[in-house]
């Protein structure tokens, strides 16, 4: 495919067109394609001292001084959407380019894959200040293997994923070798709203309101029956109903298709949910006291009890989600990077991984193709100005309109 770049008239007037100034670039459609650049280049036949104009330079994503990279915004937005979203190493794209006769180095997709996480820093950090203004969050984290340097192992480490509970869905990973509570503090010890989560112990320590999980007390009671305990049989069965309050209430939020309806919808269904949550730890307490504290009964119990508070937040505000399945629904993702792509080379390759995949996330949350998407904003980076940084962020468009 051929572009020609020519200078503006107002420039050119009375010159002659001499040539050109040429550089390829490989692009991706469909296919693998080179786009070929025809600058052109003008000089005036009676007055040698106004000199050569040549246009411009296409300019890349990268903003180098040349101009002049070898690949395309739309061949950078492949491979990194094929590592990140669909989970193919680099190594393998490199084969599969090899294979449509292009060779590549892998550690030349390494390096675009770096330039292009490098590059999204800026954006990355203005929605984790957009993600903490939200005023509900769900909040995880779950494992990730990080290579040990000079070990030839691996240690477990952490992706921690924040993702807004209210308004356009936005989502933040934060790469961790640790999931300690010095880490949910980093993140979240400055956050003044509600977050959803399960029961793990880093989160306790924190400020701010907390909303806990019902999905975490039904997997304990679901384990109970299914080893046999009859006892437990009922107390899942009133966590069945209250789902089915909330599935009701959600099929007929959708017909009018807004937050505000959901809401509305929510606070009438949560009026008979009360009963059922008031009947729920009333057994609780009673099995307590006549189950012995090692059975599977007891400790769902306990489970439940410790957290009494918190499980009946979603009760007073309707805005809460009863559970934390959308922040545990995207981590399911991170699985299939674990078996593909195995491990994270280093902490700032793991962050790299993290800001990739915030933005993949995000993009699938809104309906967006995360490869369409980073091939249109790779170029606007360095030209947008800061005060509409935020018409970049997937969904921007969307929410704005």
């Amino acid at each position: 495919e051929e572009r020609i770049i020519d200078v503006p008239e107002e420039k050119r007037q009375g010159m002659t067109l001499i040539g050109y100034e040429e550089s390829e670039r490989i692009a991706y459609r469909t296919g693998l394609y080179v786009i070929h650049f025809k600058r052109a280049k003008y000089a005036d036949p009676s007055d040698a001292l106004r000199g050569v104009v040549t246009a411009p330079a296409p300019g890349d994503v990268f903003d180098s001084v040349s101009g002049r990279t070898r690949y395309d915004a739309s061949f950078i937005a492949k491979v990194v959407a094929d590592k990140v979203e669909n989970a193919i190493p680099l190594e393998r794209q490199a084969r599969m380019f090899g294979n449509e006769r292009l060779p590549v180095a892998p550690s030349t997709l390494e390096d675009l894959y770096k330039r292009t996480a490098d590059a999204l820093l800026p954006l990355y950090e203005r929605m984790v200040d957009r993600i903490m203004q939200c005023d509900i969050l769900h909040v995880d984290e779950t494992f990730i293997k990080q290579l040990v340097k000079g070990a030839k192992k691996c240690r477990q480490a952490y992706l921690w994923c924040r993702l807004t509970g209210v308004g356009p869905p936005m989502i933040a990973y934060h790469f961790s070798p640790s999931r300690s509570r010095d880490v949910a503090k980093s993140l979240l010890g400055d956050y003044s709203g509600t977050i959803i989560r399960d029961s793990y112990a880093a989160y306790e320590k924190l400020d701010c309101e907390v909303a806990c999980c019902w999905a975490h007390a039904r997997r304990r009671f679901l384990q109970a029956v299914e080893n046999g305990y009859g006892k437990a049989e009922p107390l899942l069965k009133i966590i069945q109903e209250l789902y089915q309050i909330e599935r009701v209430a959600k099929e007929r939020a959708e017909k009018k298709g807004t937050d505000t309806a959901l809401f509305h919808a929510r606070k009438e269904a949560r009026r008979q949910s009360q009963k059922f949550v008031r009947d729920f730890f009333e057994q609780c307490r009673a099995l307590k006291e006549s189950e012995r504290p090692s059975s599977p009964v007891a400790q769902a119990v306990s489970y439940a009890l410790n957290i009494e508070e918190e499980l009946k937040k979603f009760l007073k505000d309707a805005r809460l989600n009863i559970d934390n399945n959308p922040a545990e629904r995207l981590n399911r993702g991170i699985a299939i990077i674990r078996k593909n792509c195995l491990f994270s080379g280093s902490e700032a390759g793991g962050q790299r991984l993290a800001i990739l995949y915030s933005f993949a996330a995000t993009c699938k949350a809104n309906g967006i193709c995360f490869r369409k998407w980073l091939e249109d904003i790779l170029p606007r980076l360095n030209s947008t100005p800061a005060g509409q940084i935020d018409s970049l962020i997937p969904g921007a468009k969307q929410s704005s309109q």
